[in-house]
């Protein structure tokens, strides 16, 4: 059967209506009303709500053969809520969690997931197992989800797709496990089988949940917590569509959303991003975001052209909380003004990070780590100054940049030897950092140096870049607090100097509080090296700028970008650090949208294993400076979606104007001919 609901077309406001209610909690949807709890998602502008037919206590909110209908539910909950939303035209995909089921983990214990020191898998527990189990997909619970998810598609057969939580299948060795790689000769106290079987019994759930959904006609999304980079062809061939969960006040981060929106957008899938409402994570009842910071949120998701998706938690009596969906309708009315000049746009890029995680593909097996201090740390520079940019994959076409970036780890095989090679015959540049084209002795990519090894102080070393790329308050050396490897310069132009301490700080000898002085020399290696198109830096200078933040660093790393690029970049604005630029081109409505931002999140508590950083003010910028690059011949520039006029000017390729206040967001639609 054909889905019937292509995700392409689907609302740009969405809801994830968390129902995460324990079985001794009475009562449920007591106060449930279809005609008052459909009228506050229509007032909030809300166009899809995913809703619950069993959550991670493994309790039912519809009449159920195969499960437990939640003890406190005395009627069709699922179906009312359906019926309700789809009276009013919202759409209304069903929500389903894979892998965690209290229900199932309290009756069927063999079911449960085991870690290689024989303990059972306990997410967000504690001693006494108060938190939520891992299922294991060896055992009969693989069936067992199954078949509910089977019940829920005959049941419910105008719902608008499934959306399966929790598919992070642990490598297990589980008396199930062990059966079913013996049958495959892997070995269960082998890390690399129990991922490879891991990922084998996640990839079959896919497909079996796929079959499902397709034979209903529904799309369907796999929610793993984070989109890993680096294997498209799993979501190719088991995704209808990407979600990127990203709730930046917890685990993820406010990097986290550009990093993955940056990445998927290339994969070639419809995609949208996922907020939350909360304070800090999901389920938090009573917690809120200001909404202008939800609005703020949003806006990043519009930045990135993602659709979106905020997180929320139903109240158990089945009443939409007030609060929240006036914090909602406040920035859906943004989202909903701005959809048009974002539809059918791309991001405009003229640098490509290769990314570190993508090059490990990694496996689908276990919990995705949200953070990569490689990636991250590159995105976090060049989003702080300015530069526009995608995160590719190696498979990915490299001719529409001019730089590419291999940041501080990337193995450089032949075959991607030969596509870079190919990329700088073509007129590209390159800039490479750290380790990255480092492997057993063999270099790609030298820049006219010899790498004699790492330098032997492990936690840093000094660096004095030549007087270009030496931040604008001091010319001398600069810690930088990682290792470098020795380059000498050959052929190769140096680009400065790296100084050793006098002592590395260990086993009893230390000088100071850190690390001991520079010796007053350099040591005779570069801090980097530059011959034709190619910069290496010795530093691992985007993970070292992620774990220190120095922001003598960050100015290193701006004039050195902006030096590989070899050329004036394509935009330059009088933002703030913390100020952000996306640059989208609508080439159907003749026109690029540029997407200036500005927030300040702010560290102001820590909750479980999590720094939470709300945003609390939002300050007016004023007369923000814009100078962008441009083929086209610019008729107009103006607010969008307001539609004021901005004057300009347009010389040599470039359109250079004033945005005279900016707070939060603003748009602003570069109308050309051609």
């Amino acid at each position: 059967m054909t889905v019937r609901t292509d995700p392409r077309t689907w609302p740009w406001r969405q809801i994830h209506l968390d129902f995460h209610t324990a079985g001794e909690i009475p009562d449920i949807g007591a106060d449930f009303d279809p005609d008052r709890f459909a009228a506050t998602f229509r007032d909030a502008r809300v166009g899809s709500v995913n809703l619950f037919a069993k959550c991670h206590h493994g309790y039912s909110y519809h009449p159920t053969e195969v499960g437990e209908m939640h003890p406190g539910l005395s009627f069709d909950l699922l179906g009312a809520q359906i019926e309700a939303l789809q009276g009013v035209g919202i759409r209304t995909p069903i929500y389903v969690s894979a892998l965690w089921d209290e229900l199932s983990a309290h009756r069927e214990p063999g079911w449960r997931a085991v870690d290689p020191d024989h303990r059972r898998f306990v997410q967000h527990g504690d001693a006494d197992e108060t938190g939520w189990k891992h299922l294991d997909l060896a055992s009969p619970y693989r069936a067992y989800v199954l078949r509910q998810l089977q019940e829920v598609a005959d049941r419910y057969p105008h719902a608008d797709g499934f959306w399966i939580d929790i598919c992070f299948q642990r490598p297990s060795i589980s008396p199930h496990a062990r059966d079913g790689m013996a049958a495959l000769g892997l070995d269960p106290f082998d890390a690399a089988d129990r991922d490879r079987f891991a990922e084998r019994l996640t990839l079959d759930f896919f497909a079996d949940v796929q079959r499902i959904a397709t034979g209903a006609g529904m799309p369907c999304f796999f929610n793993l917590g984070h989109v890993r980079r680096g294997r498209a062809e799993v979501l190719h061939e088991h995704f209808s569509h990407v979600e990127i969960e990203s709730l930046p006040t917890a685990g993820w981060g406010y990097e986290h959303m550009p990093v993955s929106a940056r990445y998927v957008e290339g994969v070639g899938m419809p995609y949208l991003g996922m907020t939350g409402k909360f304070h800090h994570l999901w389920g938090e009842m009573g917690g809120y975001k200001l909404p202008d910071a939800l609005r703020y949120e949003a806006a990043v998701m519009l930045a990135h052209g993602a659709r979106m998706c905020i997180g929320d938690h139903l109240h158990p009596t089945g009443v939409a909380d007030p609060a929240t969906y006036a914090a909602v309708g406040h920035a859906f009315a943004h989202v909903e003004a701005a959809e048009s000049f974002v539809a059918g746009s791309r991001n405009v890029a003229e640098i490509a990070v290769l990314s570190e995680e993508a090059m490990r593909a990694p496996p689908f097996a276990g919990m995705p780590p949200q953070q990569n201090p490689v990636d991250d740390g590159c995105v976090r520079a060049l989003l702080e100054c300015g530069f526009l940019f995608d995160v590719v994959d190696r498979d990915r076409d490299l001719s529409p940049y001019r730089l590419l970036i291999l940041p501080d780890a990337i193995p450089v095989d032949e075959a991607l030897d030969a596509k870079i090679a190919a990329f700088l015959d073509g007129g590209g540049r390159l800039l490479v950092t750290g380790a990255s084209g480092i492997d057993a002795g063999r270099v790609a990519f030298p820049a006219g140096a010899e790498v004699e090894g790492v330098n032997p102080f492990p936690a840093g070393d000094y660096a004095r870049p030549v007087e270009a790329l030496q931040p604008g308050f001091s010319d001398q050396p600069l810690y930088l607090y990682a290792a470098s490897y020795r380059l000498r310069a050959t052929s190769g132009r140096s680009l400065g100097d790296v100084h050793d301490p006098y002592l590395a700080r260990g086993r009893g000898r230390f000088s100071g509080h850190l690390h001991a002085p520079p010796r007053p020399e350099p040591n005779g290696c570069a801090f980097g090296v530059e011959e034709g198109p190619v910069i290496r830096l010795a530093h691992p200078v985007f993970t070292a700028y992620h774990k220190a933040g120095s922001v003598a660093l960050l100015e290193v790393i701006e004039r050195t970008v902006a030096r590989a690029l070899g050329r004036p970049r394509l935009l330059e604005t009088g933002l703030p650090r913390a100020g952000r630029a996306t640059l989208r081109a609508q080439p159907d409505a003749g026109r690029h949208v540029l997407h200036l931002m500005h927030a300040n999140p702010v560290r102001r508590g820590f909750l479980r294993t999590d720094h939470v950083e709300p945003i609390q003010d939002l300050v007016t910028l004023h007369d923000v400076a814009v100078d962008v690059a441009l083929d086209a011949a610019v008729t107009a520039v103006r607010t969008a979606p307001e539609g004021e006029a901005i004057p300009f000017e347009a010389a040599d390729g470039r359109v250079r104007f004033v945005l005279p206040r900016l707070r939060g967001h603003q748009m602003i639609e570069i109308v050309h001919a051609g």
